[in-house]
């Protein structure tokens, strides 16, 4: 599309950011927008943020958004920050923060979509029915991509109408080849979007349209991300004194809302990465539980970064289960070891301590545009950065039980384990066929494996070249 891709790598510094960036803007009408993402400062030989200075050198007549990876932070240059009118004097947003400098003046980097928004809202953006269009534009690259990783099927987040309404149509034209289940937009109500919520219009979990599309829970966000250091910690950041990250919602807000979900029979999935997170999440879960009966409701903590032993005690009684980004281990691990510290480490991902206390912990790729279920089950085994760094070897898991978080954990996360998940007589037809038997191979060999075959209900919808 029109997007500028600025993904670290294949960018290394800050200044092949700001030419690609200043490309596009050449394409552009002054005044025009421009906008990238992908960005990874932790990824750059800068090793620092890029500032509203920096894409200032891109142009000096049009406004330019650059979203970081992972999607929780973003860099506007003056121009974008003059729009939006984020000044010295503009007061921090609830759950999200605009970075200033010692002369308390913008720097442009935006911290959490209530910052981002004050910015992103002023680029004009399509209608309901041009996102559909687009969506389904794009579908067969996006599709094509995702199968030739080996999913069968996925679970999208944050569903409002347009995403609703393209899958549909999607499905109705017989081009939907993998399966997807749908966590619909729970954060619409705290970011000042009341009418997209689906949850309130009726939609429940397991709602769906047969075996090919459903609605699997509702996704809400508690904290930010760790590679940006915004997760929330009860400890600050090793490598920040001070920064506990930032929390999008209060406890207040976040009880309230899973509490209504609860009681109307929709499944939670609630981003909480950090152990300040993860605590308000199951606060929130446990007055769920109090409030109606709905036994087998497996609420979902998704990633569960940072997980303290208490808490491990507290979701097994509590029947949370896990969406863990055990992916992030292998190629992004690095700097997560920066931020929590040596100590903290032992309950970084702990793929052992959930299967110990019978939590059931799916292996997520989290955002898309990165083949992380191959690296995610190579991270439970190996427990190894791409710097090759050990995070909590006592954390690792076998080959097997590592295939079963990509695979049966999966489907038991969206209650579909006795329908597929495992290769048995009267399950669904979906598997993959890889280069190598990743039960011999060397573990450290694993994350090298490719997708030779995908199959989806026994038709072969992706065969390598």
């Amino acid at each position: 599309g029109d997007w500028v891709d600025c993904t670290s790598p294949p960018m290394t510094t800050i200044d092949q950011l700001v030419a690609a960036l200043a490309a596009k803007a050449s394409e552009k009408e002054g005044g025009e927008w421009v906008v990238g993402y992908g960005f990874d400062e932790t990824k750059l030989m800068d090793r620092r943020w890029p500032t509203r200075h920096d894409l200032d050198n891109a142009s000096s007549s049009h406004p330019i958004y650059l979203g970081r990876a992972g999607g929780h932070n973003a860099v506007a240059n003056s121009i974008a920050l003059g729009i939006a009118g984020i000044t010295k004097e503009t007061p921090q947003p609830p759950g999200g923060n605009i970075e200033k400098d010692q002369a308390g003046e913008p720097t442009g980097r935006l911290d959490e979509v209530a910052a981002m928004n004050m910015v992103r809202d002023r680029i004009p953006a399509p209608t309901d029915e041009e996102a559909v269009e687009i969506m389904v534009e794009n579908w067969p690259r996006v599709e094509e991509e995702l199968l030739s990783w080996g999913l069968t099927t996925i679970h999208e987040a944050h569903i409002k109408a347009p995403e609703a309404l393209a899958y549909q149509k999607l499905l109705k034209d017989g081009r939907l080849r993998l399966r997807a289940g749908l966590m619909l937009d729970g954060m619409a109500p705290y970011m000042g979007h009341a009418t997209s919520d689906l949850s309130r219009q009726g939609l429940r979990t397991g709602f769906g349209w047969g075996d090919k599309l459903y609605v699997i829970g509702v996704k809400i966000g508690v904290d930010g991300a760790m590679g940006s250091l915004t997760a929330s910690l009860t400890e600050p950041y090793a490598n920040d004194p001070g920064n506990y990250g930032i929390n999008r919602v209060t406890q207040e807000e976040l009880t309230e809302e899973t509490v209504r979900l609860h009681r109307a029979g929709n499944r939670a999935c609630i981003h909480a990465i950090g152990d300040w997170a993860i605590d308000i999440a199951l606060n929130a879960i446990e007055e769920a539980v109090k409030s109606s009966e709905w036994e087998d409701h497996r609420h979902r903590i998704e990633h569960a970064g940072y997980v303290r032993p208490d808490q491990l005690e507290r979701m097994a009684r509590l029947g949370v289960a896990v969406s863990a980004s055990i992916g992030f281990c292998h190629p992004i691990g690095d700097s997560h070891i920066d931020a929590l510290g040596q100590e903290r480490l032992k309950g970084y991902y702990p793929m052992r301590s959930f299967k110990e206390h019978g939590i059931v912990a799916g292996g997520n790729s989290d955002g898309f545009g990165r083949n992380w279920a191959i690296t995610g089950i190579a991270g439970c085994v190996t427990r190894t950065s791409m710097e090759g760094q050990v995070l909590a070897a006592g954390q690792g898991i076998s080959v097997l039980d590592a295939v079963r978080a990509y695979t049966i954990n999966g489907a038991y996360l969206e209650g579909k384990e006795g329908e597929k998940g495992s290769i048995e007589a009267g399950k669904l037809a979906d598997f993959v066929v890889l280069d190598r038997d990743i039960f011999a191979v060397d573990p450290s060999e694993i994350v090298e494996t490719r997708v030779l075959m995908t199959i989806v209900g026994g038709e072969v919808v992706y065969e390598r070249e």
